[in-house]
């Protein structure tokens, strides 16, 4: 029998077209997107179904509509495939994980995610940095080339796989650590979205996100989570409002935390939502044919069909 681990992406995967086909598929998920209607006031099964791309991944709801995206494929999951042991959650997928996981109630969950989109425009707005995932390269090895960089500011934002990171940074000092990468044939590329999170150019702006946070009420994990601020599987979730603040200032831990999902037998993670880069750090840890993606009915159907296909060998 698969182990099955849910994976959750971070901010970003929101697309035209996405609610489409699941926003109707049961009374539980016509449910998660009936609340947040009320909660946001705004119907969010037409948006997500039907909206445009400019509106579905406008600022201030791109996040949420991705966060009920997701909610959905968890509920709809329920009842195409094995129910899954663990959830990993990447950034801000964070969010995600702990209310599909019943940390926070649905609303709560709303509310923790229109926190973090505040804090994420106050600290973009507040100014942009240059942004590279780095593949080919052993994390140890970025550590040590940026702690070399005397002038300007890197830091190393995301360890993704084996040998892809991600580093964050200002136009001189990732000049210089670029520059000594590219003399081991590194692989460099830059990313469209340029953002100070994950490093200490945040901190400035998590206190509000705490603050946000303390009102909120939480409950025990109902599910096993593999905390990527950590690197490893946490038990208990104390004060949510402390985690995401030390969350935004400290590197994501994937590889980590998929890593040791690995080790405690987990051998199938389903990403629910579109992110390939994600898919590609899943199987440079867990291997080709244990990672999914699932962004839709069909694709949660595909998959329970490998996954029973493969239960046969």
């Amino acid at each position: 029998m698969k182990k099955i681990a849910f994976v959750f992406p971070g901010y970003g995967c929101s697309h035209a077209g996405m609610g489409k086909g699941i926003c109707e598929y049961s009374e539980g998920v016509k449910e998660i997107y009936g609340k947040a209607s009320e909660v946001l006031g705004f119907d969010t099964a037409e948006l997500s179904s039907k909206g445009r791309a400019a509106d579905v991944t406008a600022e201030e709801v791109s996040f949420q509509l991705q966060l009920l995206h997701q909610l959905a494929l968890a509920k709809a999951a329920e009842e195409i495939l094995p129910a899954p042991e663990a959830f990993i959650g990447y950034s801000a997928g964070e969010i995600t994980a702990m209310t599909a996981g019943k940390v926070f109630s649905l609303e709560d969950g709303i509310a923790v995610a229109n926190a973090y989109r505040d804090m994420r425009k106050e600290a973009v707005g507040a100014g942009r940095l240059d942004t590279y995932r780095l593949r080919n390269v052993k994390h140890e090895f970025v550590s040590l080339a940026s702690d070399k960089c005397l002038a300007g500011f890197v830091q190393m934002t995301a360890v993704e796989a084996p040998e892809q990171t991600v580093i964050i940074g200002d136009e001189e000092g990732l000049k210089a650590v670029l520059k000594e990468l590219a003399k081991h044939k590194v692989n460099s590329v830059k990313l469209k979205d340029s953002l100070p999170l994950h490093s200490v150019m945040v901190f400035p702006y998590v206190s509000k996100l705490q603050d946000a946070m303390r009102g909120i009420e939480h409950h025990e994990l109902s599910v096993k989570m593999y905390s990527t601020l950590y690197g490893k599987l946490v038990d208990v979730m104390t004060l949510p409002s402390d985690y995401f603040a030390k969350q935004q200032v400290n590197a994501v831990r994937f590889y980590e935390a998929v890593s040791a999902a690995k080790e405690d037998g987990f051998d199938a993670f389903v990403i629910l939502g579109k992110d390939k880069d994600l898919l590609t750090a899943v199987k440079n840890v867990a291997g080709e044919n244990n990672a999914f993606i699932a962004d839709s009915v069909e694709d949660l159907q595909k998959i329970a069909e490998k996954i029973k296909e493969s239960q046969m060998i």
